[in-house]
């Protein structure tokens, strides 16, 4: 994995749970819906191509799948990786938090049976059906990809802005999300700004805030990218909506729990988060904690934010999202370094809503 010698600052625009003074809900402001029924692909299209290395190049399109591509096992989506394409939501949305929950099976495919197992997301969809290397639609991608899941492709749905500086990924120079960076147009690849997968044999659970023209990429809990104002020169309008999708792209993989609800953008009033600690000495001899009080109005939290380098240096235990914190509320979470982290290493740590970061509230995480 590559080391992210990047300095990240709170973007332009703007777990373990200990509770005192009241219990803070794991609830949500609008219902989940689920997009997947677990039992079939009501609801759902597809559309392949067989893979440029296969000997077979018959043709295969919309709503055919001959070599079982995509299949309902145990209540999950197979992806076999044979065929490239997608399966695809019937229904358009727009202003929403989506979540899914991804692993990578073993069996890879020419061209990519030497590469790591890949996937994606694609949101944002419009036609054509093969927009995209002849088997995707017009889309933005929120990368689904071994070590990489978080990272921005663009399929032609406009072009988004992001803070992104110059980074090293083993030998290759790439771009990587950067808050310290100013905002700037790109339709190429920006790499996520840390790798917060679970397990190869586990889930990782991904996110995806679409808010307007707007869109967070979410990893376990931590943001990791952040598009702003995707946009569609041809049309000269803003790109708000659309299908979604998911990428057979040469690699075995399973998805279960994949879940949309609806964005609130009202807001009871202002939340004040106030931390106990604002700076925290940690070190790999024992957890310290951060302790944080909601001394406004009650906020509902859906995830977190390191800021800084090397942020896979800091093992953070982040409670189960999305939980709401009342006024008079506390939760703590534990904190502490990984073996061999480099002393000195400095993070902010941030908590985010569906509308963006908590104002004011920032804590500095600091290796002894």
């Amino acid at each position: 994995m590559m080391q992210k010698p990047i300095n990240l600052l709170a973007a332009a625009f703007t777990a373990l749970l200990l509770i005192n003074g009241g219990d803070a809900q794991a609830q949500s402001a609008a219902k989940w819906q689920s997009l997947f029924n677990g039992k079939d692909f009501s609801g759902w299209g597809t559309y392949l191509v067989p893979s440029k290395s296969a000997a077979d190049q018959t043709p295969i399109g919309l709503n055919k799948d001959p070599h079982g591509v995509f299949k309902v096992t145990d209540g999950m989506i197979h992806v076999s990786g044979q065929d490239w394409g997608g399966v695809f939501t019937d229904k358009s949305y727009s202003n929403y938090h989506l979540r899914y929950q991804v692993k990578f099976g073993t069996k890879k495919w020419p061209p990519r049976e030497n590469a790591v197992a890949d996937g994606g997301l694609l949101f944002h969809c419009s036609l054509p059906y093969d927009y995209g290397s002849k088997c995707w639609m017009r889309s933005i991608e929120m990368q689904i990809q071994e070590t990489d899941i978080g990272d921005y492709h663009n399929v032609g749905a406009g072009v988004p802005l992001l803070a992104f500086s110059p980074s090293k990924d083993d030998t290759d120079d790439v771009n990587q999300y950067d808050p310290f960076a100013p905002l700037r147009p790109t339709d190429k690849r920006v790499f996520r700004s840390g790798n917060f997968e679970s397990r190869p044999d586990d889930w990782t659970t991904g996110e995806l805030v679409a808010r307007g023209a707007d869109a967070v990429f979410i990893v376990n809990g931590f943001v990791v990218n952040r598009l702003y104002n995707i946009y569609r020169a041809d049309l000269q309008q803003q790109t708000t909506s659309g299908q979604i999708q998911f990428q057979s792209e040469g690699a075995e993989h399973f998805l279960k729990d994949i879940e949309l609800r609806p964005i609130q953008f009202q807001q009871k009033g202002e939340p004040r988060l106030v931390s106990t600690r604002q700076d925290i000495q940690i070190s790999e001899k024992g957890a310290q904690t951060i302790e944080v009080e909601n001394k406004g109005e009650e906020v509902e939290l859906i995830a977190a934010e390191l800021i800084g380098k090397e942020l896979e240096q800091f093992d953070v235990k982040l409670p189960k999202f999305p939980l709401t914190l009342k006024r008079g509320e506390k939760l703590r979470i534990p904190v502490q370094a990984r073996t061999g982290s480099t002393s000195g290493n400095q993070v902010k740590f941030r908590l985010e809503t569906v509308l963006g970061p908590v104002n004011d509230f920032a804590v500095n995480l600091r290796v002894q």
